[in-house]
C-alpha cells in the first residue's frame, strides 16, 4: 500500500525550503485525508491562509466547512489544496488584497501540484471556482452551465498541456468558490439563498460519489 501521508510530508518539507515571494509569510500546503477519493482544489491561499499556513482557514473556509456539513460531509473526509501554494496578492489603497493567480504562477507551481495529485491519486477532483475548473477542463467550461456535473478531462486540458500526458484522469466537477457566496450575501442578498442551496446540492453529489467510491485505495 502506498504511504501517501509519509510521501506528502516529504513533499511539504521540500516546499517549506523554497524561497518566498515578497509579502508572503509561508508556504500553504494541502491538508486533509490523503486517502480520500475526493480532492478539492482552489486557486491560491488567501491572506488568512498566509498567516495560518492552512488552506481555506479564513471566512471562505468557514463557509466551506458549513456547506460541507450541510451536505453531510466533514472537512477531514476530503483533501483540500490549491493550484498555487502561496498567497497571491495585489496592492490597493486599503492594503494588500487577494487576487487570482496568473497563468505564469499556476504554471510555476504545476509540477508540485502534479506530484501532490498523483501521490493521492483521487478518483474525483472538485474545483472551487471557474478559473480552477478551466485549468483542468479547458476554457470552454462555464460554471453557469456545468456546475455540479462530473465531467471527463478533455484533450485540450491546460493542466495536461503543462505537465504532460498522465494516466491520472479522475472525473472533475467545477462549483462556485465560497467567496462567490460571500460576495452575493454582501451585494445581492436576494440571490444568496438559492445560490447557497445550489452549492449544497453540488456537495451532496460529492458526498454520494465519495460513498460510492468508498475509501478502499491502492
Amino acid at each position: 500500500m502506498v504511504n501517501r501521508e509519509a510521501a506528502l510530508v516529504q513533499l511539504n518539507s521540500e516546499l517549506f525550503s523554497l524561497p518566498l515571494p515578497e509579502g508572503v509569510t509561508q508556504i500553504v500546503p494541502g491538508e486533509g485525508d490523503p486517502n480520500s477519493p475526493v480532492v478539492l482544489v482552489g486557486h491560491a491561499p488567501g491572506s488568512t491562509d498566509n498567516e495560518t499556513g492552512r488552506p481555506y482557514s479564513g471566512p471562505a473556509g468557514e463557509l466551506l466547512n458549513q456547506l460541507l456539513a450541510e451536505a453531510g460531509l466533514q472537512r477531514h473526509e476530503v483533501y483540500i489544496t490549491n493550484l498555487v501554494k502561496v498567497w497571491t496578492w495585489k496592492q490597493e489603497t486599503s492594503g494588500r488584497v487577494n487576487r487570482t493567480p496568473g497563468a505564469g504562477e499556476i504554471k510555476a507551481w504545476s509540477k508540485v501540484l502534479k506530484v501532490e495529485l498523483e501521490l493521492i491519486a483521487p478518483k474525483a477532483l472538485v474545483c472551487l471556482g471557474g478559473p480552477t475548473a478551466q485549468h483542468f477542463l479547458g476554457k470552454g467550461f462555464k460554471i453557469t452551465q456545468s456546475a455540479g456535473q462530473w465531467l471527463p478531462w478533455p484533450t485540450e486540458s491546460p493542466y495536461l498541456k503543462i505537465v504532460g500526458e498522465s494516466g491520472f484522469r479522475p472525473v472533475v466537477m467545477g462549483i462556485p468558490q465560497p467567496n462567490y457566496l460571500i460576495h452575493l450575501q454582501q451585494h445581492a442578498p436576494e440571490a444568496y439563498p438559492d445560490a447557497r442551496a445550489n452549492m449544497v446540492a453540488h456537495l451532496i453529489r460529492v458526498k454520494r460519489y465519495l460513498e460510492q467510491a468508498g475509501n478502499i485505495r491502492d
